[in-house]
């Protein structure tokens, strides 16, 4: 996958750059190099949107790349490969990748830091007189960095089995997912409050279903619950791009819709008896809601073995991704009622979602409308809890399409008890099915002393391999 160029520059207009002094690796980071007050004050008061804008795209920058990432390993899209074998997944890409040492594991961890300074250096010069004039900007440059510090955490937590920079202070020891969530709690709250005092309300909903999100994710229903009710149905906080170049396109279109080349990524659609070639899930009510389009006149792809399947959810450069929304809020109370035993609250929630779900697709993403046979039809809940839990995890399969959401629900439903698995059944000779989380880059655990290839990770995960 390419390292898109939106994140450098980002880096060049907002004083961003993340540098390695004197390192042996790309990992390990000089972390007095990103931004220091000094840097503020050679730019003065034009600088604060830059900064903040930087702060923005270099969170996305690691999404998107996240969001390509997982839709390979659930298989809701497939890489169609070059050469005499179809890959059309990466279950067995190694820790040594180049891929994976430059996204999304660095690029996480970059936004993260990023965040994190950017917070510290807005709040040391607003008590300078004479940044008064941008007091209101500094401030939500305040609360923007420490949500995106919290959701940047979020996302190490649910990919990694744990997750640690080389060189980036003040962290010296690996965070096992549930230590990084709890971290990341602290950000949003922080992000939520400081959104309140200045009444920048999308900021604080989205902190709101961010908090909800990893409260689900460390079993904790009631809280999840609450935080999700106080969030609109309408709310949307979205991944914004343009078309004004590439650097600032939507990264998943840029890679689904054959922008730059042949097209190289399609839908998992299970004609071709290839390695890894699944078919999607939920691939023929995808078709049947026109979210899959079939072999779409003049696509094909690098590997003309493979039948071009085009998602039709991002269909322009500057289409939005979803980070966070009232929708996923109302996801999250209605898997907290199933575990509640609520199963008929639950089944309020989820018919509620069906019953505008296409109308949603075509007002936010230019989705058709389906045929009257094919639209979504009320459904029922059976009351026992493993089936029904599955049901809702198919609700997020379709509501969350595409934002890297399958692989988080995945590893957070094999935590469960019920060890609930989401993954397609494990091919005879082939393998897959067992994924557990991202491996961490292999030059990481080559460079960092604190790491060692025998730190336990959760169960069927080796450090460093998907396993």
């Amino acid at each position: 996958m390419k390292r898109s160029t939106r994140q450098r520059y980002a880096r060049q207009i907002g004083l961003l750059a993340v540098v390695a002094a004197g390192c042996d690796g790309l990992l390990d980071v000089d972390t007095t190099g990103i931004l220091t007050p000094d840097d503020l004050d050679d730019a003065g008061l034009a600088a604060i949107a830059p900064i903040i804008n930087g702060v923005v795209h270099n969170y996305h920058e690691a999404t998107d790349d996240i969001a390509r990432y997982a839709a390979l390993l659930t298989d809701e899209m497939i890489a169609a490969a070059s050469g005499s074998i179809v890959q059309v997944d990466e279950r067995f890409i190694q820790p040594s990748n180049l891929a994976l040492v430059v996204s999304p594991y660095t690029t996480l961890h970059q936004a993260r830091h990023l965040a994190d300074t950017t917070f510290l250096v807005l709040q040391s010069r607003l008590a300078d007189p004479a940044y008064s004039d941008v007091t209101l900007l500094g401030l939500q440059g305040i609360a923007m960095s420490k949500l995106y510090g919290g959701l940047a955490r979020i996302w190490l937590a649910e990919l990694y089995c744990w997750s640690i920079l080389t060189g980036v202070h003040p962290e010296t020891e690996p965070l096992l997912p549930d230590a990084r969530m709890r971290q990341a709690l602290g950000y949003l709250r922080e992000a939520e409050g400081e959104a309140l005092v200045i009444g920048f309300e999308r900021v604080r909903l989205a902190a709101l279903v961010a908090q909800a999100r990893a409260h689900l994710w460390l079993g904790e229903y009631d809280l999840a619950t609450a935080l999700a009710a106080g969030v609109p149905r309408e709310f949307r906080y979205i991944a914004e791009y343009s078309q004004n170049a590439p650097a600032q396109y939507n990264e998943v279109y840029a890679s689904t819709w054959g922008d730059a080349s042949s097209l190289a990524w399609t839908i998992g659609s299970g004609e071709v008896p290839s390695r890894g070639n699944e078919l999607w899930e939920h691939f023929e009510s995808f078709v049947g809601l026109n979210l899959i389009a079939v072999r779409p006149a003049g696509f094909i792809s690098v590997s003309r073995s493979v039948p071009v399947m085009l998602q039709t959810l991002y269909q322009r450069q500057d289409s939005e991704i979803l980070v966070a929304s009232g929708i996923e809020a109302m996801l999250i109370r209605a898997e907290a009622a199933v575990r509640g035993g609520h199963s008929a609250v639950a089944e309020e929630i989820l018919n509620d979602l069906r019953s505008d779900y296409s109308l949603r697709m075509l007002l936010h993403s230019r989705v058709p409308l389906p045929r009257v046979a094919d639209q979504l039809a009320p459904l029922a809940l059976s009351g026992d809890m493993a089936t029904d839990l599955k049901t809702v995890a198919d609700e997020r399969a379709r509501e969350l399409w595409l934002t890297g959401d399958r692989l988080a629900t995945s590893r957070r439903f094999r935590r469960d008890a019920f060890g609930i698995d989401l993954f397609p059944p494990v091919k005879a000779g082939v393998g897959g099915g067992d994924d557990a989380a991202f491996p961490i880059p292999q030059l990481e655990l080559d460079t960092n002393p604190n790491l060692s290839q025998s730190m336990a990770c959760p169960a069927g995960q080796t450090v460093g391999s998907w396993r």
